[in-house]
């Protein structure tokens, strides 16, 4: 079977959702996030396939803003916030890159690579071949939060971008894995021994193997269950929202998930000063900030 690292991913998480999304094809309103990210992607995909002249900043944004749906977004101040940060993205993207210091092998990389008896399937954001020989897969992120080293060491995407490398193109011995967080500029890099990329051959090959022979599809509940589009489906959330309503907290949960998504997007920002001023502590008039040594922040 043909399998990608986005259906691996479903799989492990949730048997049912991967049945609801890769084999029922049931169709889910698109989504404003996913909208957005793909949009960026394709402004920075224009502009890598005319290295090393790229395009001005000027006209990346033109053609941004002339593909832009505000019809996606709940409403017009959504909208408007997205599109803000996504021309924000596009000029960290255009103010960074410095064409000639390095060669682009390939924009928007699509593979199939030969896995055991299975086809591992996908789509590279960029292959750059370094000066002293070694290759650097760079994968754009538009979200709004930056991950720690280790999730970033951890990452089982950059192990299959990794396979993939390695296989088309067999002189690719030292192999760097990079993740650019559009939105803070920030660049994050990892790398596979030889034993890790065995590891992730192993765990696609046998997760590919289950999916052929599995007979039913369990749901299997996770912290992503509150964001899925199939739960109006699932036996497991289906009666979820009811029971929010029947007992009068659904305007409280929304609220706390509102909450919870603005301190998410303050905290990079917070994490940044703490370490800029070399300080443990921010006193305000409402309250102090402190972080221990886990960095985590705590209000007082």
């Amino acid at each position: 079977m043909r399998i990608s690292y986005s259906a691996f991913d479903t799989y492990n998480r949730c048997p049912l959702k991967y049945k609801f999304q890769y084999i029922d094809w049931v169709k889910v309103p698109e989504k404003p996030e996913f909208f957005f990210g793909s949009l960026v992607h394709e402004v920075v995909q224009m502009a890598l396939r005319r290295d090393p002249i790229i395009p001005k900043i000027d006209d990346l944004i033109k053609f941004y803003e002339s593909k832009w749906r505000e019809d996606i977004f709940p409403d017009k101040l959504t909208s408007d916030q997205y599109l803000v940060l996504g021309r924000e993205m596009i000029k960290n993207f255009h103010d960074g890159y410095k064409p000639g210091l390095r060669k682009v092998v390939a924009a928007e990389k699509r593979f199939q690579v030969p896995l055991g008896d299975h086809i591992l399937s996908g789509i590279i954001d960029r292959v750059d071949k370094l000066p002293f020989g070694a290759y650097e897969i760079v994968d754009y992120k538009t979200s709004k939060s930056l991950p720690s080293q280790d999730e970033v060491d951890a990452d089982k995407q950059l192990a299959t971008y990794a396979i993939a490398v390695q296989a088309l193109w067999p002189e690719a011995q030292d192999i760097r894995l990079t993740l650019h967080f559009l939105k803070h500029n920030s660049l994050m890099t990892s790398g596979r021994t030889p034993e890790q990329i065995d590891e992730m051959k192993v765990e696609i090959v046998g997760v590919a193997d289950e999916i052929e022979t599995t007979k039913k599809f369990e749901p299997r509940e996770n912290q992503f269950c509150g964001w899925c589009d199939y739960k109006h489906l699932c036996p497991l959330k289906k009666n979820d929202e009811p029971r929010i309503k029947k007992n009068g907290i659904d305007k409280l949960a929304r609220d706390y998930i509102n909450a919870y998504r603005t301190i998410s997007d303050l905290a990079p920002t917070i994490q940044k000063h703490f370490d800029k001023e070399k300080i443990e502590e921010l006193k305000t008039d409402l309250g102090n900030i402190t972080r221990d040594n886990a960095r985590n922040l705590w209000v007082e």
